[in-house]
């Protein structure tokens, strides 16, 4: 079907805004435009209804959008669109426009199409115009067509675009084009035809093409009920025409032909919508909040990491400060943002929106990618943050998606268009980035039906840390479009990309969360049920657990560890008092920073209990509940023996004996020892130990303990010579070697062995005998023989021989000499062959032979003390020291054993104390031991105990603070310690406490429970009642407390929240903008109080109603980066504050400066730190860079150059003005600096006044140019607004610059290009001339009067006075 469009009389439009019907003349004939689309559809389908253009049969598929009567037209391959006007006219060109979303698909709510880029080609003739092309090079005119994919069309011609130079931009790539708005087309009839080859595409109805009389061409495409129009400016007269126009021409100078610039692609919004798994979140009410979502991570915003988040109706995204603080907030502050704003908000497009309607909707979708997980939007995402903000490590652990589809302006009812758009939150945890997309040609609220304040984009932080969009200081029109705006960094429209945080700091919780993940889910090793030693006195007994230093975690040195070297092991932590602190498990041997990671992650450093608790599922605590020490039992001197049960006697064996076999269900291990004939002497000692580990995990391990010379002891494991490795850590601590199964230590002559974290021998080189002790573990009783007996806690049956039976515990030492003696093994394999040989028939001699040599006794026994060990040692060696190590060691073998056996008190009592605040909590505790005293360790006004346990906790602030009780026994002086985990209620109500839900005060074990607060309160303790002036009321509309918001203004309806302009009366939803009424980016609008009107919204620079007139001054643009202002500071406090304090603290008063131009500071360094003079703390210095931006406007330029290193330094002179309440989990901005001097204040860079003009430009019309004032700045001045007409003119500025309309006055008549010249009137002059001749001859007939009159009246006086007579 082709469908016929005549044309009809344009109207001609004049700078003031008259419009004059022109009639159609042979020169302008109306001529008819004949469109026709022609397509091909192997599918078939229904055609569109009657439109603009007609559409012949095709591939295309139809479907007729009945609410916003829009055509969608889909086909499955490329059509041809062919488009001929025929008119009176030269040729002229016109602007392609993509408006399409490009190599994207999108669902078909979203009216999403797949187009792709073809080569253009263009081909002149002189008789006609014909153009070949695709969407590079005539994309708007086709998609004016065809094109539904943003639910309108767009502009076909645009025959204006502004210039860094001049509003008119002179010329333009492809053929020459010569061009008047205002001159009727003459010439020959030459027809235009238009051949487009494209993609499929969706067509718009609504779309209509106009020829006016007067030669504009123009276009009028209807969003709704509102027209968007671009306008072609008027010119001043005709370049090329052959045919005056019916206009008066303004000016005397030609005019360039505009030659618009085409601009960038918009870019398409992410997919949305229930197919790719979106949920769907609205109300049909006029305000409302989404849930809230709570990411695990948390999300950094400004200095802060936030736990909670929303959306709203109104185009926002919302981080309230406690889980109750949710509110819409519909009016948005008309003065921006401001970094210090009541709400932390995200805000794509800020502006009161209502859903009432049941139109309209919001999509959104969270995405967690804590482990790398692969999905292809946030891929996407991560490599935009990437490009746009020059990020090339990032990697995306929480993305938010939120997408409002038309969605109406408030109220719905009655205003027109809607707006799609799409804001995207993604966060590594310490990054944060923002991306507002704007759907192109989807933002189409009229600016007109917003009468209250601007729509706001952009963040703030609350805390500092802000951006407004670089729509803010654009005209009001053009921050309703933010789909057309051109972001300069990317070169894409509709894209905003924000930098949310305000300083990377390291996510602990994350890194907590990563750590989990890749965690079982309980224990896997077998031993778990291993505890600390209860003391640390008791733990350096327990050779298991080696002293451990680990200064760097500022624990000094009182750390047990206990290794296995396959399965790991568990440290322990002891107090001043040797008490234990807590205990934790480690995997891996000696490697205690990858170890204790884990722990300051969820634990040390992460403000959520609950990560920590996820933490000891992982790791449980380890307590000294059910620990046992191992069972010890000692070989010293000559040769003594000491059972498993505490069985002592003499053995005086030659040769290799089995000491001890243990095993059970999973292990085995085997002791072995060799003696040798000591000296001369008729007695023996051990020369060499060798031990055999075997378990089903493990392969077996050997260690031999061979004596060498000068008490030096030879270790081998496993037939190998052991290498020892030095601590580096503590190099005068024992020498270690460590492999799987086994760990040995060296500590001088005393070398110990740990079998699988579970036996330990330690044996040492005195006199060149060798000493040994064996410890046991508790899986080894009563699975146990060899010499050192039977373990069963009954030392009468320890000397059982291998047949099985038993000799009495006291036996003569024959008899246990010959009980040893069948234990001697032949088997050489674990300990070796011997070097030396053994005599067939060696006797000792026993204890009782010694005892009659009363005088040898005297000389050898007399240190001995009546020790029978040390005694009988003395005597068969014939060496006192000898007797006197024995006599040492038995002694240390006893204190070793009442040592392990010894605990400290136990407390019993609650583990969990719950207060409210104010309310006393009272609390016993008890221990089983008589002679306990207990103590706090730290002092509190909150916490008071009692010697007998009584603890009373009235809790009366939030100081941090960590309650430890301990309990000592005064006789033994062991202590322990109980660390109860606090929580204390600070809500407003009692009923509203949630035990359950905690976090941490400051670093301290205090817990502060949540609150649940009801629908009447809100804040963190829900301490704040919500009242009805909580959100913002509507511009100048007042909030009374109690009551609310007052009535809208006069001209407005509404409740006072919500105001909206008057429903539109049915005229003015019919009238629309005439296109190209506005000029030079004007906005044009309907006004219904002048009558449906239209109405122009221009840039401060036009003076007119139509946006053509300029003369007004404005504030230049800057045109490309500017330089920052940067200073360098050196500030000291002795607070030992962070980095993120004093950086928040310098930024405080920085900002607050009297002139407000800082930006950030890049760079705060710890310098040197001595001891204060006074206070004798440690006195910090930093070193401080910091940047301040220049602007334009006002009294910023001077005061950077001039006055900014003096104001410095009184900022940090001591006012109490710069204490600041500090929001919890927040940097501080009150750290007390130390007054600084004009020495410690340095200017790194500076612009002076002419450096600045070179940022600056005055995008505008002809000679305006850039004036310098301290307390204004920078500013476009026009040549009108300085006197540039002489004598009275009036100055209009216009594209081709300022041009005078002299104006006579008086007499005379100014002339000249400024009206410098003054002439006379014509009229004047011969007014003057007659004047004066008519004065002359008045004066001249005067005087003949009078001269006449004298003369007469002389004569008469002259006769004599008698002539009478």
């Amino acid at each position: 079907m082709t469908s016929q469009i005549p044309t009809t009389p344009g109207s001609t439009d004049t700078p003031r805004g008259n419009t004059t019907h022109t009639p159609t003349t042979d020169q302008t004939s109306a001529t008819p435009v004949t469109s026709s689309v022609t397509s091909t559809s192997a599918t078939g389908g229904s055609s569109a209804p009657p439109s603009s253009f007609s559409t012949a049969p095709d591939t295309t598929t139809a479907s007729s959008q009945d609410p916003t009567s829009q055509t969608t037209e889909t086909s499955t391959e490329p059509h041809t669109s062919t488009i001929s006007t025929v008119f009176t006219s030269n040729p002229s060109s016109f602007l392609s426009e993509h408006t399409g979303n490009e190599g994207i698909s999108q669902d078909t709510g979203t009216s999403g199409t797949t187009i792709s880029s073809l080569p253009s080609s263009v081909s002149h003739r002189p008789s006609s115009l014909s153009v070949v092309t695709n969407p590079s090079t005539v994309r708007a005119f086709s998609e004016s067509i065809t094109s539904s994919d943003i639910g309108t069309a767009q502009t076909i011609f645009n025959f204006y675009s502004s210039t860094s130079n001049s509003s008119f931009p002179h010329s333009a790539t492809g053929f020459p084009i010569t061009w008047s708005s205002t001159t009727p087309f003459t010439g020959p009839s030459t027809p235009l035809s238009i051949t487009s080859t494209f993609p499929p595409s969706t067509a718009s109805s609504s779309s209509t093409v106009r020829t006016q009389t007067s030669g504009t061409i123009t276009t009028s495409v209807r969003i709704g009920s509102q027209r968007r129009t671009t306008p072609s400016p008027p010119s001043t007269t005709s370049q090329t025409s052959t045919t005056p126009s019916p206009r008066t021409s303004i000016g005397t100078h030609s005019t360039p032909a505009p030659v618009p610039v085409k601009p960038k692609k918009g870019v398409p919004l992410f997919p949305y919508g229930p197919s790719v798994g979106d949920r769907e979140f609205v109300k049909r009410i006029s305000d409302f909040t989404s849930p809230l979502f709570k990411p695990q991570i948390g999300f950094p915003l400004g200095f802060s990491l936030r736990d909670y988040l929303y959306f709203t109706d109104n185009g926002q995204i919302i981080f309230p400060e406690s889980e109750y603080q949710v509110f819409s907030y519909p009016n948005p502050p008309r003065r921006g943002f401001t970094g210090w704003d009541p709400v932390a908000l995200v805000a794509p497009f800020w502006d009161d929106a209502d859903f009432s309607t049941g139109k309209g909707t919001i999509f959104y979708q969270e995405y967690e990618t804590l482990d790398n997980e692969h999905n292809q939007l946030v891929w996407q995402v991560e490599s935009w943050i990437k490009k746009f903000t020059y990020t090339w490590n990032y990697k995306a652990r929480w993305t938010l998606k939120v997408t409002w589809v038309k969605a109406h302006a408030y109220p719905a009812r009655w205003t027109f268009g809607t707006n799609t758009y799409q804001a995207i939150l993604s966060t590594d945890g310490s990054r944060s980035y923002a991306l507002f997309l704007y759907q192109n040609g989807g933002m189409q609220w009229d600016v007109t039906q917003r009468p209250g304040n601007p729509v706001l984009m952009g963040f703030s932080s609350g805390d500092g840390h802000f951006e407004n969009s670089p729509l803010t200081s654009q005209p009001l029109w053009k921050k309703y479009l933010p789909d057309q705006f051109l972001n300069s960094n990317s070169g894409v429209r509709g894209l905003q990309v924000y930098s949310l945080h305000g300083e990377e700091r390291p996510n602990y919780r994350l890194r907590c969360l990563q750590w989990l993940k890749r965690q079982p889910r309980g224990p896997t090793w077998g031993w778990n049920q291993i505890s600390c030693p209860c003391s640390w006195q008791q733990g350096l007994w327990d050779l298991r657990f080696q002293p451990i230093s680990m200064g760097w975690w500022g624990l000094g040195s009182r750390q047990l560890c206990s290794f296995s070297s396959w399965r790991g092991g568990v440290c322990c932590r002891y107090g001043p008092w040797g008490e234990l602190l807590q205990g934790w498990t480690v995997h891996a041997p000696w490697q205690f920073d990858q170890e204790l990671e884990p722990w300051d992650w969820c634990c040390r450093w992460n403000d959520k209990p609950s990560f920590c608790a996820l933490y000891h599922q992982r790791r449980p605590r380890i307590s000294c509940a059910g620990y046992r020490p191992l069972r010890p039992a000692w070989m010293f001197g000559d040769p003594h023996i000491s059972t498993l049960d505490g069985a002592n006697f003499t053995f005086n064996g030659l040769g290799d004996f089995q000491l001890v076999r243990a095993w059970d269900g999973n292990s085995s291990f085997l002791l072995q020892g060799r003696t040798a004939q000591t000296g001369s002497a008729q007695a023996t000692n051990f020369i060499a130990f060798a031990a055999k580990y075997d378990t089903s995990q493990l392969d077996p391990i050997t260690v031999r303990w061979l004596l060498e010379p000068d008490d030096t002891i030879h270790v081998q494991v496993n037939n190998q010579t052991v290498t020892f490795e030095t601590n580096h850590e503590d190099p005068e601590g024992p020498e270690t070697f460590n492999t799987t199964g086994i760990i040995v230590t060296r500590n001088g002559s005393l070398v110990s062995a740990i079998f699988d974290g579970t036996v330990t021998i330690s044996v040492i080189a005195l006199s060149n005998i060798l000493h040994a002790s064996c410890g046991l573990p508790e899986e080894y009783r009563n699975r146990t023989e060899g010499l050192l007996g039977v373990w069963n806690d009954n030392p009468d049956d320890d000397f059982r021989m291998p047949n099985g039976s038993t000799i009495p515990r006291d036996s003569t030492e024959e008899l246990l000499f010959q009980y040893g003696m069948t234990w001697e093994i032949s088997d050489t394999r674990l300990l070796g062959k011997r070097d030396d040989h053994l005599p067939s028939n060696f006797t000792p001699v026993f204890f009782s032979q010694w005892r009659g040599n009363e005088t040898l006794d005297n000389k050898l026994v007399s240190e001995c003390d009546g020790d029978k060990q040390c005694i009988y040692d003395s005597l068969a060696t014939g060496s006192r020291s000898t007797g006197l190590n024995t006599k040492i060691l038995f002694r240390r073998y006893q204190k070793m054993n009442t040592t392990l056996n010894k605990y400290p008190p136990s407390i019993k009592g609650q583990h969990v104390l719950e207060a409210y605040m104010g309310q006393t909590m009272r609390v016993q505790y008890t221990s089983h031991s008589k002679s306990v005293t207990f103590t706090l360790r730290n002092s509190s006004t909150d916490f008071r105990i009692f010697e007998n346990g009584t603890l009373l906790w009235t809790p009366k602030s939030l100081e941090p603070f960590a309650l430890e009780i301990l309990a000592r026994n005064v006789e033994d002086n062991l202590s322990s310690v109980l660390q109860p985990k606090t929580v204390v209620c600070a809500c407003r109500k009692e009923s509203q406490c949630v035990y359950n839900l905690t976090s941490w005060v400051g670093g301290s074990s205090l817990e502060v429970a949540g609150c649940k607060c009801d629908g009447d309160t809100f804040g963190h303790n829900c301490e704040r009642s919500k009242n009805l002036c909580e959100e913002p009321c509507f511009e100048s509309v007042q909030c009374i407390p109690g009551k609310g918001c007052e009535a809208c203004p006069p001209h407005l309806t509404g409740d006072g929240r919500h105001c909206a302009a008057l429903e539109t009366s049915p005229l003015c939803q019919n009238k629309s903008c005439p296109v190209n009424y506005c000029y030079n980016q004007g906005h044009c609008y309907v006004s219904q109080a002048l009558g449906c009107q239209p109405v122009c919204t221009c840039p401060p620079a036009f003076t007119d109603t139509r946006c053509f007139v300029a003369g007004n001054n404005f504030t230049p643009t800057l045109h490309q980066d500017l330089p920052l202002r940067i200073i360098q500071l050196w500030v000291s406090e002795e607070e030992n504050a962070s980095v993120t304090d004093v950086n928040a603290s310098v930024a405080y008063r920085l900002r607050n400066l009297n002139v407000r131009a800082f930006l950030r500071n890049s760079e705060v360094v710890p310098s040197d730190s001595e001891a204060a003079p006074e206070s004798k703390s440690l006195l910090r210095r930093w070193r401080v860079i910091s940047e301040f931006q220049y602007l334009p406007q006002g009294p910023v330029i001077d005061f950077l150059n001039t006055q900014l290193l003096e104001a410095v330094v009184v900022a940090f002179l001591p006012q109490a003005s710069w204490r600041q309440r500090n929001r919890s989990k927040e940097p501080r901005t009150d750290v007390n600096f130390h007054p600084i001097s004009r020495e410690d204040v340095k200017s790194l860079l500076a612009l002076n006044v002419s450096m600045l003009k070179n940022y600056f430009n005055c995008s505008g019309y002809k000679d305006y140019k850039l004036v310098y004032s301290p307390q204004s700045g920078l500013t476009c001045v026009s040549p009108c607004s300085d006197g540039y007409c002489e004598h009275g003119g009036q100055c209009q500025h216009l594209p081709q610059g300022p041009r005078c309309t002299c104006v006579p006055f008086s007499i005379y008549t100014p002339w000249g290009e400024r009206c410098e010249h003054l002439g006379m009137k014509l009229g004047a002059f011969f007014g003057i001339l007659f004047g004066a001749l008519g004065f002359l001859l008045l004066l001249g007939a005067g005087v003949f009067v009078v001269l006449r009159f004298w003369c007469y009246g002389g004569n008469h006086y002259s006769y004599p006075l008698d002539s009478e007579s």
